[in-house]
This record gives structure tokens, C-alpha cells and sequence, in this order.
């Protein structure tokens, strides 16, 4: 499947926020055999997120992800500005209401809040996209959603990385699972060279495997340490042309007078 990531959130754009959220996603799609297409990250503005849906929309992605933007102040406008792109109404969802009144009722009994039952800013929370099923949250107050919109199915997370991981690994998860490809890594670190001295020799495995993406990584200084990896989504042969590959860059490093150090 293709899939896109839209992260919402001020604090990301002015560095007050590490975005760790897309980082943890990306991971577990590619795990999968999925493809992570792109990563969008916008403000926190109607226009923006709205307009921002209808784009990413026009690429027909199997699924979109957005994160943050859910909860119960002023700035939190994610669920409006997805409602606007989508031309759909802002409707109260019983089942949201009914969801963040019991987890507020019971984060007052606990003795995390001290200010008991519903406020219009908790109340904001439940109005959803027309059409949208609310998903649980199980460790938080803001429901997620789910909208299919055409061919595109919207998943909208929490922001929170705790909320998100949790709602992700239950209702996400399984559909990366029940829909599986398969994604191959494989790579070895070496040193003595530089990235620059083996980058025409990459360029031309690249060439002869375009199935492949070859790719090189400095890790300390300029030849002190380098890692080389390859990645391939749903390539038939694909382990076999992989490890092919490698042998012939351990060739052609061994010739470079480098020395190669297998990655655990």
C-alpha cells in the first residue's frame, strides 16, 4: 500500500516539539512492505490543513495518517480543517461524547483532574467529520477517526506519543499486517574510504539493479565509518539480488583498500 503522513502541530514547526511520532510510523510501515510516500508537516491553520488533505488526496494514497491536533483548545483544529477539505460537515458524534465523558469521569475518580464532567472544550473534542467512526483511545481523552474518503481511508491520531503508539498498534497495525508486503535491508559498515571514492561505483549498481536503492551513509567522519544499505519493497529474488549486490561492493571496496566490518 501507499501510504502519507500529515502531521499538524506549531510547536513541531518552530522546534519547540521533536516530531518522534513519524519517525516511530515510518518504521513499522516499512516493516510491513509498505510504502511511506511522504511526509507533510503544516500548522496548525484551517486553510492549511484543509487544503493540505485536498493535495495529498489528489495522489490517491491507499491511507492517510495525520497526527496531533485533536484536543480540547482553541489551536486544536484538525478535525475542522479535514472536515473543510473534505466538504463534509462538523457533527456531534454520540459515541465520541459518550467515549471522552467516561474518560474524563474517570481521570476525576483517579484524582488526575480535579474539575468533574464535560466543558464545551471537552464537549469541542467529539464533533467529528461527517461520516467518520470515532476509534478508542485507551490511554488519552481524544478519540481518533476514521473517514474513507473515495479509494483513501483517513486514520486521525492524537498527537501525543503515547496516545498515538497505542491507538497505531491497535487499530493500524493489524491492517499493515492483514495487507503485508515485504520489505528487505541488508548492509555492512566499512572504513579507510570515503562515501565520495565508492559514490560513481554505487551509481553504477544502481543502474544495474533499479530494483534496489543503494545507499550510503556517513556515520564518523569522512571514511572513518560508513554504512552502506540496500532496501527493496516486494522484489521477487529479491534477497538473492540483494546479497549479489553487496558482494560485488565488498569486491570493490576490498580493491579501494577499505576495510569491511559486517553489521549485526
Amino acid at each position: 500500500m501507499n501510504i502519507e503522513l500529515l502531521i499538524i502541530g506549531n510547536e513541531i514547526l518552530i522546534g519547540k516539539t521533536l516530531d518522534s511520532n513519524s519517525n516511530w510510523m515510518a518504521k513499522r510501515i516499512a516493516r510491513y512492505g509498505h510504502h511511506l510516500k511522504r511526509i507533510t508537516t503544516i500548522n496548525d491553520e484551517l486553510n492549511v490543513i484543509s487544503s493540505a488533505v485536498q493535495e495529498i488526496l489528489e495522489r490517491n494514497p491507499d491511507i492517510i495518517i495525520t497526527s496531533g491536533g485533536l484536543g480540547p483548545t482553541f489551536d486544536d483544529m484538525t478535525l475542522e480543517g479535514i472536515a473543510r477539505g473534505l466538504n463534509r460537515l462538523l457533527n456531534l458524534n454520540q459515541h465520541a461524547l459518550n467515549a471522552i465523558k467516561k474518560a474524563y469521569d474517570n481521570a476525576h475518580e483517579r484524582g488526575i483532574l480535579k474539575l468533574k464532567g464535560m466543558t464545551k472544550e471537552r464537549k469541542k473534542m467529539a464533533y467529528l467529520p461527517e461520516g467518520s467512526t470515532p476509534l478508542p483511545n485507551t490511554v488519552g481523552t481524544a478519540p481518533g477517526v476514521k473517514i474513507i474518503e473515495r479509494e483513501t481511508t483517513i486514520f486521525i491520531l492524537p498527537g501525543v506519543p503515547t496516545e498515538l503508539k497505542s491507538m497505531f498498534r491497535n487499530i493500524i497495525t493489524p491492517i499493515l499486517k492483514e495487507k503485508k508486503g515485504k520489505f528487505l535491508e541488508k548492509g555492512f559498515l566499512f572504513s579507510g574510504i570515503g562515501e565520495s571514492q565508492i559514490a560513481s561505483y554505487t551509481s553504477e549498481l544502481a543502474k544495474k539493479y533499479p530494483q534496489l536503492w543503494i545507499k550510503t551513509h556517513p556515520k564518523i567522519g569522512l571514511s572513518v565509518l560508513v554504512e552502506v544499505s540496500i532496501t527493496a519493497f516486494n522484489v521477487e529474488n529479491g534477497q538473492e539480488m540483494i546479497d549479489k549486490a553487496l558482494d560485488e561492493l565488498r569486491e570493490i571496496i576490498i580493491t579501494l583498500k577499505g576495510e569491511i566490518k559486517e553489521r549485526e
